[in-house]
């Protein structure tokens, strides 16, 4: 394995834990709040809530996969057939994370303060690195669409989670998972695109996962 590339993925997992470990930061002492006009679950004064608020995010998860993937090529500790599912299922999550967010949700709600630059981390940042690394540098053979339901695993957990959690508490960390007040029609409708976009970027994916890089990581 080229030593320069396990490098570039030692800056990546570098890029997410701060990222993540800034924003958990500046969500558990309420430093440079967000201005938000109600007082739920997700926008609470109580800091344990808004420590379980934080680790119920899609983005947390996919950039905490991220932090481990990148270190454990760094640390050449990737050669499990089960890092090669995490790897792909990292990249579908992040790609999403980082698309989902760009387009949907910043133009509505923008960062504010430190929350610019965890923001810019967390969505931008680690999603592109990601993407450049892996396309770059490999590793390759680890996504193809015969194992897309394994590489789905972790959303589908993240989904049951939400669900579970939001009908208990009726809080959701995201509007379009709101199973209540969407109605499950909408609700399903919204989700299993979702999904299915997912599906998409795994058989893409897959395409480009077949064509070799000048070095790969092995």
């Amino acid at each position: 394995m080229e030593k320069a590339s396990r490098h570039l993925y030692g800056w990546l997992a570098f890029f997410a834990f701060f990222g993540v470990t800034l924003s958990l930061f500046l969500n558990a002492f309420n430093i440079d709040p967000m201005v938000v006009a109600d007082q739920t679950l997700f926008h609470q004064d109580t800091a344990p809530v808004r420590i379980v608020a934080f680790f119920s995010y899609f983005t947390i998860w996919s950039n905490i996969l991220v932090i481990y993937i990148g270190y454990a090529i760094a640390r050449n500790k990737s050669a499990s057939r089960l890092f090669g599912t995490l790897f792909a299922t990292g990249l579908i999550m992040i790609t999403i994370t980082g698309l989902l967010y760009n387009t949907l949700i910043l133009p509505v709600y923008p960062p504010k303060g430190w929350y610019w630059l965890t923001s810019s981390l967390i969505h931008l940042v680690v999603p592109v690195l990601y993407n450049y690394l892996w396309i770059k540098k490999g590793p390759r053979g680890n996504i193809a669409s015969q194992r897309t339901l394994q590489i789905l695993i972790i959303p589908i957990i993240y989904l049951i989670y939400t669900i579970l959690h939001g009908v208990r508490i009726q809080q959701w960390p995201y509007k379009f998972l709101d199973l209540t007040s969407e109605g499950l029609f909408i609700w399903a409708l919204g989700v299993g695109a979702i999904f299915g976009f997912g599906v998409v970027l795994i058989y893409i994916f897959a395409i480009i996962d077949q064509k070799p890089t000048k070095r790969v990581l092995k």
